[in-house]
């Protein structure tokens, strides 16, 4: 009960926290990037892709103990039985560990792809919802209808692919615990009748390997979770970065009184630039006395900007 409550607590914490830091980044965007960022692309990152790192984290500290050490007890136990037993399943569980995690590396580039599909499938939803009356005004229906069936499409495929691979990784894993159960068998049954192993020591290895596949399919899964959540982490992370985000300052809530102006400004060589680079003010230079109201005359690029 203490466990599973405190790190479902745990998770929902910082998954309330990383929302929050997201959306004060999207606050921080330059308006440039909302032209070219759907609302429902940001709020389907912000809202659903981080879901599953919630649940995710509390595991994070949990299931490598828990499932570790019933892995390691199992284990113990078999070497106390008979050692060369104990071996080959040290061999074996190593192969399964180092080999499970190679086949699925595609299953990750596979979550990837589904997880921006998905997520310009929300954009392009959203982008029809909101400007359906242009749909309807300029019959675009049947255009629009023909897009959405294209990205779905192209999202059936990966999430096809992705379920043909998971479930490829899974019979190969069940295939090498199946294994040792045969192994233990066949080889320690012969030995057993040869007189050269104790039929008690095997009924125990037999008998404690049962508790052993278990944990280890948990730790092998445990870690395919950790890396998806890492990729989405990073996926994430990088459509919310960008150099040209405002600094945090500028947005902070001041401490204590604003204290009044009490003296004027000085303005040399200001530059000022648009959205795109170019220059609207460039070299003005001019000095404001408090109280003094000013205004900027003159067209764009005339070469006439005065203040006044």
């Amino acid at each position: 009960l203490y466990i599973n409550t405190y790190k479902g607590r745990m998770g929902e914490r910082i998954l309330r926290r990383l929302r929050y830091e997201l959306f004060d980044r999207v606050l921080r965007y330059p308006l440039a990037r909302f032209r070219r960022t759907r609302a429902s692309e940001i709020a389907s990152m912000i809202k659903d892709e981080v879901e599953p790192m919630g649940e995710f984290i509390g595991d994070a500290f949990t299931q490598p103990l828990f499932l570790g050490g019933q892995a390691l007890v199992a284990l113990l136990f078999i070497f106390l039985q008979n050692f060369y037993l104990g071996l080959a399943t040290v061999v074996v569980i190593g192969f399964q560990a180092w080999l499970i995690p190679v086949l699925r590396r595609r299953l990750i580039i596979l979550g990837k792809q589904r997880q921006i599909a998905a997520r310009q499938l929300a954009g392009r939803l959203g982008e029809v919802v909101e400007g359906i009356q242009d749909a309807h005004t300029n019959d675009t229906t049947n255009y629009e209808r023909a897009e959405i069936t294209s990205t779905l499409g192209k999202l059936f495929f990966i999430r096809f692919e992705l379920f043909q691979r998971k479930f490829s990784v899974k019979f190969l894993n069940n295939l090498l615990i199946q294994f040792l159960s045969f192994f233990f068998y066949a080889v320690g049954g012969y030995f057993a009748i040869r007189g050269t192993l104790d039929i008690g020591q095997l009924i125990g290895v037999i008998v404690a390997y049962k508790d052993l596949p278990a944990p280890v399919r948990g730790l092998i899964d445990h870690d395919q979770k950790r890396l998806n959540v890492e990729a989405r982490y990073e996926q994430i992370i990088e459509q919310f970065t960008m150099d040209t985000l405002k600094d945090a300052e500028l947005q902070k809530v001041p401490d204590g009184e604003v204290p009044n102006i009490e003296t004027g400004y000085e303005i040399s060589r200001l530059v000022v630039e648009d959205e795109s680079g170019s220059k609207l003010i460039e070299s003005a230079s001019a000095d404001i006395s408090k109280g003094e109201r000013i205004a900027v005359l003159g067209g764009i690029v005339s070469g006439a900007n005065t203040f006044v």
